[in-house]
């Protein structure tokens, strides 16, 4: 990899910024947004195959970014543009061994480099009133989160493609959107086309969206040999602020179809869905708090026999930060489908086991110049090829957030997980400390 200085991306910058100067009649303004974190965690008894293995990591992730905003286009009416550029870099650390358990190794493979180089995650140029004045075109590598994230989010990689919104295409209420992106996913390259249309509602926003997943390349899905498949998600999502209380609930069916092969081939047909909600409330000698509850489930197979596929499994979904999982659960990190490795499936459960229910709640309250926060989250594995279900385990997580001043967050985290689809199985436990500026 080239160093940043000799990036082709800087000398795109460097170029645009000046000669964009003498000829716009914006105030041209240049945003320079910098995110560093350091991060050290201790994992006791992961567990993998049924085996426990300890794990001790620093993490530490560097970001820089360049937005020109209002650089004008002299030869359109009213027409400009912003350019924007960001540099990440992550690495576990000189003083630590590098993160080597398996739970680790999807997210860590996700990034170009992993050992501190910088590489770009974005670059991209938006172009305002593009065409018409009520279209706006993204061009390049962008931030991308369709819904609550479930099905599309660039997971902080960002998604090289295009997006065109529409702000007023059908009447004054509606914004459409429509994008196209050829993502990298490891070893091959996967095409998403879809839409999206917001629609505001008298009290918040309804969102409807559909895309199509297309994977062209040959290979093996659970013992069957793939020529190519075509997933498709449809979503609709409703979410809400009014009087403190947010409400967030999304519900997103799948279909399509992979061909083997042989010959054939075999229909997708699953679903999930997510309903989460906050609001304050008094409790006990803790006083005011702000208490949160979210349920979701996906769909899977009940046995290895595929005439259908009903596991519910977007490609890219959000599920990542760094090198560890995001998402339900500081130590599993789950989202509705899948979680933390816990074996070689792609979903991470243990064999046979797919499609998930999970329960969360939780309290946040304020302690001197600190928040502490309390999650209790429940985990069940819905199909089980040995037949019924399965209670995956629960996890309870503790939390301290500290603000140091308005750009520096300090967090302590303690979370411990009871595994219980075995008898015998230790618990996980997980302690970290974290600093994070933002500038």
């Amino acid at each position: 990899m080239k160093k940043a200085r000799n990036s082709p991306y800087f000398l795109l910058l460097s170029i645009l910024l000046p000669a964009a100067a003498p000829f716009s009649s914006y105030a041209l303004t240049l945003d320079i947004p910098v995110n560093i974190e350091i991060k050290g965690a201790k994992y006791s008894n992961l567990i993998y195959k049924g085996n426990a293995g300890n794990q001790s990591y620093i993490i530490e992730t560097a970001g820089v970014g360049f937005i020109a905003k209002n650089i004008a286009l002299e030869k359109t009416l009213n027409s400009s543009v912003d350019v924007g550029l960001s540099l990440k870099s992550y690495s576990s650390g000189a003083s630590t061994s590098a993160i080597n358990s398996p739970q680790f190794q999807s997210a860590i493979n996700r990034y170009p480099q992993n050992n501190g180089t910088l590489f770009v995650d974005n670059a991209y140029i938006k172009i305002y009133k593009f065409l018409n004045k009520d279209i706006t075109a993204t061009l390049g590598r962008q931030p991308f989160v369709l819904g609550g994230g479930i099905t599309l989010s660039d997971d902080g990689l960002g998604f090289p493609g295009v997006l065109v919104e529409f702000n007023k295409p059908l009447s004054s209420r509606f914004k459409t959107d429509i994008f196209a992106f050829r993502i990298w996913n490891y070893t091959r390259m996967v095409k998403i086309l879809g839409t999206r249309i917001n629609f505001p509602a008298e009290e918040g926003l309804w969102q409807v969206y559909t895309f199509a997943d297309y994977d062209e390349v040959p290979q093996t899905l659970n013992g069957i040999n793939i020529k190519s498949r075509t997933k498709i998600f449809s979503g609709l999502r409703y979410f809400v602020t009014k009087n403190k209380i947010n409400f967030d609930g999304e519900f997103i069916l799948q279909r399509g179809s992979k061909n083997k092969l042989s010959g054939g081939k075999i229909d997708y047909k699953g679903y999930g869905f997510l309903i989460k909600g906050e609001w304050p409330q008094r409790m006990g000698f803790l006083g005011k708090v702000r208490a949160h509850l979210a349920y979701g489930k996906s769909s899977g197979n009940a046995s290895a026999a595929l005439k259908e596929d009903r596991e519910f499994f977007p490609t890219f979904g959000h599920k990542y930060s760094a090198f560890e999982r995001s998402g339900y659960g500081e130590i599993l990190g789950a989202s509705i489908y899948d979680i933390l490795p816990t074996s070689s499936t792609t979903n991470g459960f243990p064999e046979g086991i797919s499609g998930m229910r999970l329960v969360n709640a939780g309290i946040t309250f304020p302690y001197k110049k600190a928040f502490i926060s309390a999650d209790y989250t429940v985990f069940k594995g819905l199909n089980n090829y040995m037949g019924g279900s399965l209670r995956l385990g629960s996890e309870f997580d503790l939390k301290l957030s500290y603000s140091a001043g308005k750009n520096i967050k300090i967090k302590v985290v303690y979370a411990t997980f009871n595994p219980k689809w075995q008898e015998n199985l230790e618990t996980t436990k997980l302690t970290s400390f974290s600093i994070q500026a933002r500038f």
